[in-house]
């Protein structure tokens, strides 16, 4: 019988002025940062499709900064509200910084050794089962795919480079021929093409990162922060986002390099960045294409009331009945 399965999700109200006269005691606002914490008023369906699609998830356990949704259910039993100060240390608060929020999670109080993190823009797009996420043994499922990192503009490449060079501490191509058959499969189809590139070094030089809810054990938070606590304490102690950072993709290289998952289709979730006209993402949204989607925001929608309210109305029609988890 496969273990109990939690989900983990982050989230902010970027509109309490509690929140933001804390937040400008440290940095005024910028353009960029205003879009990472803007609200889309679409996290009551988050919950709407955790409920509807995977209705076998044990508990929900939701990350803020001592910040509740006004339309939230505190008495839902499946409902776990945690504050940052349940599990970081007073040194590090308050923060700002994601890449701090999410690296010690495993420190929550009652979280199940399996568990699925998505942020608040990561949902469940149609019915799912633990099997999907898990094997019956509690194995993570995911796509071993090696990629070289590649410097974007606007992105976390600097980040998960730093996440690359902890790995090569402890991995290297050889542990990735020992399992060849995960990390080259037919399950990733094309994609196959990239790791056996990759693997023309000798030093892994980076992973496929899907940007999709991931699968992790508590375990492996454990074996990383074992072996690089004085470099994860660093990012905690970053109170906004660093180039120094490290985040929890490194957990994640980390299960991968280990064997510790079993290959999944790589067009499981999609990811889409959101514009002016999001009219793939709306169609994904209604046939339900992919099982999970992730619908980044974008600094350069020109008309933000407008994008967010047809996205809302796009929820409101597929799941348009309250969850246990609202009033």
């Amino acid at each position: 019988m496969i273990e109990p399965i939690d989900f983990v999700v982050d989230w902010v109200d970027d509109t309490d002025p509690v929140w933001r006269k804390k937040r400008s005691r440290y940095r005024a606002d910028t353009a960029e940062e205003s879009v990472r914490y803007r609200d889309w008023g679409l996290f009551r369906y988050w919950f709407r499709a955790v409920e509807s699609y995977s209705p076998w998830v044990r508990k929900v356990h939701l990350i803020t900064d001592h910040q509740v949704p006004s339309w939230i259910n505190r008495e839902n039993p499946k409902l776990h509200l945690v504050n940052h100060d349940d599990y970081i240390d007073a040194k590090d608060l308050p923060t700002f910084n994601s890449n701090a929020i999410e690296l010690p999670m495993h420190r929550i109080d009652n979280l199940s050794e399996n568990f699925v993190f998505f942020n608040d823009d990561f949902y469940v797009n149609g019915p799912v089962r633990p099997t999907d996420f898990f094997t019956k043994e509690g194995v993570p499922k995911d796509s071993g795919i090696l990629s070289p990192e590649i410097p974007i503009d606007n992105s976390i490449t600097h980040i998960t480079t730093n996440n690359v060079q902890v790995v090569n501490r402890y991995y290297s191509r050889s542990d990735v021929l020992k399992k060849i058959t995960k990390f080259v499969n037919p399950r990733y189809g094309k994609e196959n093409i990239k790791t056996i590139v990759s693997l023309l070094w000798k030093p892994i030089i980076g992973f496929d990162d899907l940007h999709i809810p991931i699968s992790f054990t508590r375990q492996a938070f454990e074996e990383v922060w074992k072996c690089d606590s004085n470099e994860l304490d660093l990012t905690l102690a970053h109170k906004f986002r660093d180039d120094a950072d490290l985040n929890i993709f490194l957990m994640r290289y980390w299960q991968l390099m280990k064997g510790d998952f079993v290959p999944r289709r790589t067009n499981f979730g999609k990811y889409y960045n959101l514009s002016d006209d999001n009219a793939d993402v709306i169609r994904d949204l209604k046939l339900g294409i992919h099982k999970l989607i992730v619908i980044n925001d974008q600094s350069d929608i020109s008309n933000f009331r407008l994008q967010s309210k047809i996205m809302q109305d796009v929820f409101r029609e597929k799941l348009p009945n309250k969850s246990s988890f609202e009033k």
